[in-house]
């Protein structure tokens, strides 16, 4: 009687743990994972922007295009600061050097347009915040919009330092790289074709917001 209840418990215990080994197999990364359209790539856990190898491959690029955008515009205001005491950001910089470009006045659409920016009003406090430091100055106030900016004395300064500063330490820099000087115009032209594309992007994203 005795063997016969030991039999008996060891056939249960056996399906027990061949029910719980069962379900372990099911929740395993090979039979919920590692495809292309479940969300999940190498086993390595699910990712919203990263649902297909294609969309991986997009968002590898977009970190080192942050990655590349927040190093050269932190560079900016670090040239900047070695040139000049008022504490100044990228973006600042950029409007300081885009309305000192040619050294022909320009408006707040013209300095938008040249930088693709659609942001008025953080351009607006740039502006005004260059004019306060008295590196840039107004003319023409019929209107906001006829308001044209250029470089004072001490703004043509700066950026004549800035510029001497950004010579003596980028090109050096990047002519090591293999293949820069070749590629340069090429690059080029292709961030201006991505950057096309992620503006049409915008657009459709915006259209597909509004439509029912």
């Amino acid at each position: 009687m005795k063997r016969t209840t030991n039999a008996a418990a060891a056939r249960k215990s056996a399906a027990v743990k061949a029910k719980s080994a069962k379900s372990r197999t099911a929740l395993q990364p090979e039979n919920v994972a590692g495809t292309e359209d479940d969300g999940r790539l190498d086993g390595k856990g699910s990712w919203h922007l990263a649902r297909s190898d294609a969309e991986r491959r997009l968002s590898d690029f977009e970190f080192a295009l942050e990655r590349l955008a927040q190093s050269y515009y932190r560079w900016k205001a670090s040239c900047l600061a070695a040139v000049c005491e008022v504490p100044l950001t990228g973006d600042d910089v950029a409007v300081l050097n885009v309305v000192r470009m040619g050294d022909e006045p320009k408006r707040l659409t013209e300095v938008g347009q040249l930088l693709n920016r659609v942001d008025v009003p953080n351009l607006q406090y740039a502006t005004r915040k260059l004019v306060r430091a008295g590196l840039i100055e107004t003319e023409g106030r019929s209107s906001r919009k006829e308001t044209r900016y250029r470089a004072t004395a001490r703004g043509l300064e700066v950026t004549e330092d800035y510029a001497a500063l950004r010579a003596a330490t980028l090109p050096p820099m990047f002519e090591g790289l293999p293949g820069w000087i070749d590629g340069c115009a090429a690059t080029t032209a292709q961030l201006d074709q991505l950057s096309g594309l992620y503006a049409q992007g915008a657009r459709v994203a915006i259209t597909r917001r509004h439509q029912p």
